[in-house]
């Protein structure tokens, strides 16, 4: 599940004595009088200080590592949740809530049944349950549960309430409000199993995935899902998963819920296709990200100076204007900041902590900042030294702050390992800076410039090019724009508008206009650009000093004729067929809703100092890393042994950075079967094993008009 942060709750002494009545008590040990009762209150207003279980340790370890997100540093500032929200430094609901609140009375949270609707709506810890109290049976829990919005039962465990009380749990008791980023569909998600974990795993759900319930009963009804999710809704099947069944008891349960169901007719037909799929929980995974705002939190463009560091990243000093949201007081409540930088997204990742996000010469501990929701977040109070009677200005934080570029993150991401540019990455490289962008160089793929580019390759000239206009000299091909106008275009290109594009790659330096000269004391024709031509020339041959006659020209005309010579890097760059990964990137970006994604191009991880794996690119978005492999042919090696060792580097190179998203992609109409076979049954061995494993998308039909995106399903061998 893609959480940007993991934290370890720790409950006060007082929540714990409610659990375990007495335990205060026993902790305060054989004091007397005054000072027990000094300690008995200690104890009940501190997190209780018990040790962690070494399995608990170990567990949140393993989440954080799956998860890709922050580890535990000396510079993680907040790695604790409290239910003290003077501890936790948030702000206590009652203080903000405009509106009553309830929850269910901490006694009736006696069974699963009660649990699974208490975790809907809340639960008061301070209520007292009457004598004559209604006290709802198991049906009405459960109902309770399936019920898709409102507070009926609430309603009945509390009669005399106003009309506009709202839930505890509900966002808007916190006058917050949720947000789905880049989410394209509402994907439900059900949890069996009556055991702890299972809650746990349900809460967790509910805040990552979106719609979620807790199903802790032993014989289910269709309707009971059905109901909360029903299927007109436009949502996709639900997926059910539990933390303490294993899947195929999971697949069990359901299948006897599904046989027993009441008959769905529409439009005169039964429906007989499954409106659930059964998922281990360790393969969850949502599209997009939920966001929870406070609803009158609100935008503030504002322009900053920013520096660009050589490496591509930004650093930028923010100074908060003294404003507080409405509702809000500044003097104790504090809120959290969101910096988003236009166009460079940063995803959530383990390594984009306080440390890694502040510029050079920062104070680290000034504010708690990190990575999330594609920007830097921080708490808009100062941690620091901050004087009495500062003003508001004064309190709050002010951090000077670093986005690092695509190469930095990916550098942190997989240290110890080194990262640096392949060959081709290099090439990528000067013909970006040639053409401005990396988007640029996606366009030129994609265009007909490329076509006409490669004709410059050595024995790749066209026949309808006349022999007098092109020459293959020992170190190049160079063509004269005549040359390059009788190239048959794949879209309608005229001859201005080629015209306009050389002169336009001339300017870039993309081609080099210049002359074809040959030398008085040898035989030898080399092309010469424009800005070495004079009226004395050295051959690069001999060294022998030529002047610029007539006997010199490549041809015996009046008048010499201009060549054009293609680039090194860009010919290279041509010829090793890198228009499949940038026509690869150039759909992806498309396909990315809100901001744009950080793309760059082939690079290599180090192990021992020599190259394990070569990624053909890479993307980060608000939310993941994604790399890439790119084929023009359709299979990742020759045979079954070559394939696997392919996809298991590729696999260790996105275990390496904590990639999200393994996308392979090809020129060809599909991947082939043995490629495809390979790939989901590597999936099913890791995901059985309980070990990382991103999501593999097939990514066919590259640079055509209809190319096509799957996630690849992991398949039992």
């Amino acid at each position: 599940m893609e959480a940007d942060h993991v934290l370890q709750y720790t409950a006060s002494g007082a929540t714990v004595d409610v659990i375990r009545p007495g335990a205060v008590e026993r902790a305060a040990g054989r004091l007397q009088g005054e000072a027990k009762s000094q300690a008995e209150e200690l104890l009940r207003r501190e997190p209780w200080g018990h040790g962690d279980a070494p399995e608990v340790k170990q567990a949140a370890g393993g989440l954080r590592e799956r998860l890709g997100v922050n580890a535990m540093g000396e510079l993680t500032q907040s790695t604790h949740l409290y239910d003290d929200p003077s501890k936790a430094g948030l702000t206590a609901l009652a203080d903000i809530a405009t509106r009553p609140v309830l929850g269910v009375p901490f006694p009736l949270v006696s069974t699963p049944s009660a649990l699974a609707y208490a975790a809907r709506v809340g639960v008061d810890l301070e209520a007292v349950v009457a004598a004559d109290a209604a006290i709802p049976d198991e049906t009405r829990w459960r109902e309770g549960v399936i019920q898709r919005a409102g507070t009926d039962l609430l309603d009945v465990l509390y009669p005399s309430s106003p009309q506009d009380t709202l839930a505890m749990r509900d966002p808007a008791a916190a006058r917050c409000t949720r947000l789905d980023r880049d989410r394209l569909r509402a994907e439900p998600v059900a949890v069996l199993g009556d055991r702890p974990e299972d809650f746990a795993l349900a809460q967790l759900a509910a805040l990552v995935h979106g719609p979620c319930m807790w199903l802790p009963w032993t014989r289910l009804d269709w309707m009971t899902i059905s109901g909360r999710f029903p299927r007109w809704s436009g949502a996709g099947p639900v997926r059910v998963t539990s933390a303490s069944m294993t899947l195929e008891e999971v697949e069990a349960r359901m299948r006897v819920m599904w046989e027993q169901r009441a008959s769905i007719i529409i439009d005169g037909t039964e429906v007989d296709d499954e409106a659930y799929q059964c998922v281990p929980a360790v393969a969850l995974r949502t599209s997009g990200q939920g966001l929870y705002v406070h609803d009158q939190a609100w935008d503030l463009p504002r322009s900053l100076p920013v520096t660009v560091q050589a490496d591509g990243s930004l650093e930028a000093a923010l100074g908060l204007p003294p404003e507080v949201p409405p509702g809000l007081d500044p003097d104790r409540d504090k809120w959290q900041v969101l910096l988003l930088a236009s166009d460079h997204p940063l995803p959530p990742h383990r390594v984009l902590g306080g440390d890694t996000l502040y510029a050079a010469h920062s104070n680290a501990r000034e504010t708690f900042v990190r990575a999330a929701n594609g920007g830097i977040t921080y708490s808009s109070h100062r941690f620091d030294f901050v004087p009495r009677g500062a003003s508001l200005a004064g309190t709050l934080a002010a951090p000077r702050l670093r986005w690092p570029s695509l190469p930095t993150l990916l550098t942190m991401t997989a240290a110890p390992h080194p990262v640096q540019p392949s060959a081709a990455g290099k090439r990528t490289a000067v013909t970006q800076r040639l053409l401005g962008s990396r988007t640029a160089l996606e366009d030129l793929a994609a265009g007909p410039g490329w076509h006409l580019l490669k004709t410059f390759l050595p024995e790749q000239q066209h026949e309808s090019q006349p022999e007098e206009t092109w020459w293959a000299l020992k170190t190049s091909v160079v063509m004269s724009f005549r040359a390059l106008d009788a190239v048959p275009a794949e879209h309608e290109w005229d001859s201005q508008q080629r015209r306009t594009q050389v002169d336009e790659w001339t300017r870039q330096g993309v081609l080099r206009r210049g002359l074809a000269l040959g030398c008085v004391d040898c035989p030898a024709f080399e092309f010469y650009p424009l800005d070495e031509v004079a009226q004395h020339y050295r051959c690069r041959r001999c060294g022998a000093v030529n002047e610029l006659v007539q006997a010199r020209w490549k041809r015996d005309t009046s008048e010499p004729e201009w060549y054009y010579e293609l680039h090194p890097a860009v010919a290279e760059l041509i010829d090793k067929n890198a228009d499949v990964p940038l026509l690869a990137t150039r759909y992806l970006r498309r396909q990315i809703l809100g901001m744009a994604p950080l793309v760059g191009a082939e690079f290599e991880i180090l192990r021992d100092g020599k190259p394990f794996v070569e990624i053909d690119f890479a993307l980060a978005t608000s939310d993941e890393i994604w790399l890439g492999e790119a084929k023009k042919s359709s299979a990742l090696g020759n045979g079954h042994r070559d394939i696997k060792k392919e996809l298991c580097k590729l696999l260790d190179g996105c275990r390496a950075v904590a990639a999200q998203r393994l996308i392979l992609a090809t020129a060809a109409p599909a991947w082939s079967t043995a490629t495809v076979t390979v790939a989901a049954r590597e999936l099913h061995g890791l995901s059985m094993a309980h070990k990382y494993a991103p999501d593999i998308y097939l990514l066919t039909a590259v640079g055509t008009s209809g190319p096509g995106l799957e996630l690849l399903t992991p398949a039992a061998s």
